[in-house]
C-alpha cells in the first residue's frame, strides 16, 4: 500500500442506499455525537417513562406530551387520506405518524417507493434529497425534514477492546493504520459518491493518495449490504427497520470503522438507549438535508400543506427527532437525535 504520511492519533473523548423503481435515485445521508449528554447520569434514560417500559413506548410517550393542538403549531386542520410513499430506510414511525394526525385531522397512508406504478400515484415522497426531488418534478419546493449527516463511525468498543486510540481527522483513515479498518460503501454508491464528492474538496491534492490507499485497503465495499456486514457491530433485529441493509446482512463483522448516516448511532445504541458504540470521527462528517417533496399526481393539495407545515413546526421537528429519524436546531433535548444525531465538533 501506498503511505506517504505518518499517523499519530491521540485519544479522544466519546464523541439509503434508495434506488426506485424507474425513475428514483439513490440516497443516502452530517456529524453525530452518540453519547450521553454532559450531565447526565448512567441511571437517566429519556427514552423511558417507567424500568419496564420499552424505549419505542418512551417515545411514545414523549412525543405525546409534545403534542399540541394544530392552532398553537399553525397545522391547517382537516380530513381525509394522505398518501405518502417513503424511500427505504425512511417508513414513518408509528409514533411520528400519530403526532401528525393527531394535530392535523388527515390520516396518513403509507407505502414504499419502490412499490408505486410510474406515475408515482402518491401525495408525498418522503426520505429523499433535493437531486431525486428535481428529477421527479415536484410541483412545489420539498420541504425539510431535517438533517442526517454521512459520517465515518468508529465503534468505540472495539477500540476500548484493543487499546488502539481512535482516528481524528478524515485523512487519517487511508493511513496504513486505519484504512484496513475502514469499510465504505461502494464508490458509485449514494452514500459513496457523496462521500468522494466530499473528501476531494476537504482533502484537496491529497484526494487522489488517500482514495487510491482506501481502494488498495479494501475499504470500499461491493454493496452497502456488504459494508454494513463489515461492520464489527451487529445492529440488534429490532433495530433494523432504521437500516434495511441490517434485516439480511451477513460479513466478516471484522472492521470497526465504516461511512454511514446517523441513524446509525441511534441503530447502534444500548439497551437502555443512553449510549451508542456508533462514535463520529471528527471531521469526517458531511451535512445533508432529507426532504419530502409533494408529487405531480397528487390531488390532495389540503393535505399536503398540512403536511408541510407540520414538517416545518416545532412539533414536526420534535416527532422526528424522538424518532430518530433527523436532527433539527432547537429540537427536544430528551429525543434520540438531540442525544445521538447532534453535529459534532
Amino acid at each position: 500500500m501506498r503511505k506517504t504520511k505518518t499517523t499519530s492519533p491521540s485519544a479522544q473523548h466519546p464523541a439509503h442506499r434508495f434506488a426506485s423503481a424507474a425513475i428514483l435515485c439513490t440516497l443516502a445521508l452530517s456529524a453525530c455525537s452518540p453519547s450521553i449528554p454532559q450531565g447526565a447520569q448512567w441511571t437517566d434514560d429519556p427514552f423511558r417513562t417507567d424500568s419496564s417500559s420499552s424505549t419505542q413506548a418512551g417515545s411514545a410517550s414523549a412525543v405525546a406530551k409534545h403534542t399540541k393542538a394544530s392552532g398553537d403549531q399553525g397545522i391547517p386542520r382537516g380530513s381525509g387520506t394522505l398518501r405518502i410513499a417513503y424511500a427505504p430506510g425512511w417508513q414513518l414511525p408509528d409514533d411520528y405518524v400519530s403526532a401528525f394526525e393527531a394535530a392535523s385531522g388527515y390520516t396518513i397512508e403509507q407505502f414504499p417507493a419502490s412499490s408505486i406504478s410510474h406515475s408515482l400515484d402518491a401525495d408525498i415522497l418522503f426520505g429523499i434529497d433535493s437531486a431525486t426531488a428535481a428529477s421527479l418534478g415536484a410541483t412545489t419546493s420539498p420541504t425539510a425534514i431535517g438533517n442526517d449527516p454521512i459520517c465515518a463511525y468508529a465503534d468505540r468498543s472495539w477500540f476500548s477492546a484493543n487499546r488502539k486510540a481512535l482516528p481524528n481527522s478524515l485523512a487519517e483513515l487511508s493511513s496504513s493504520s486505519y484504512a484496513p479498518l475502514t469499510a465504505l460503501p461502494p464508490e458509485n454508491s449514494a452514500v459513496g459518491s457523496q462521500y468522494i464528492a466530499n473528501a476531494q474538496k476537504a482533502l484537496g491534492e491529497g484526494f487522489e493518495d488517500w482514495a487510491a490507499d482506501l481502494r488498495e485497503s479494501g475499504s470500499f465495499s461491493s454493496s452497502t449490504g456488504d459494508a454494513l456486514g463489515q461492520w464489527s457491530v451487529t445492529i440488534p433485529a429490532d433495530r433494523a427497520s432504521i437500516i434495511p441493509e441490517a434485516e439480511s446482512t451477513q460479513g466478516s463483522h471484522a472492521r470497526p470503522i465504516l461511512v454511514w448516516d446517523a441513524r446509525l448511532a441511534v441503530a447502534a445504541a444500548s439497551n437502555t438507549g443512553t449510549e451508542s458504540r456508533a462514535q463520529a470521527i471528527p471531521g469526517s462528517c458531511i451535512s445533508r438535508e432529507v426532504l419530502a417533496a409533494p408529487l405531480p399526481a397528487s390531488t390532495h393539495a389540503e393535505a399536503v400543506d398540512s403536511f408541510r407545515a407540520f414538517l416545518s413546526s416545532q412539533l414536526g421537528k420534535d416527532s422526528a427527532a424522538y424518532a430518530g429519524l433527523a436532527y433539527n436546531e432547537g429540537i427536544a433535548a430528551d429525543s434520540r437525535a438531540a442525544w445521538f444525531m447532534a453535529p459534532a465538533n
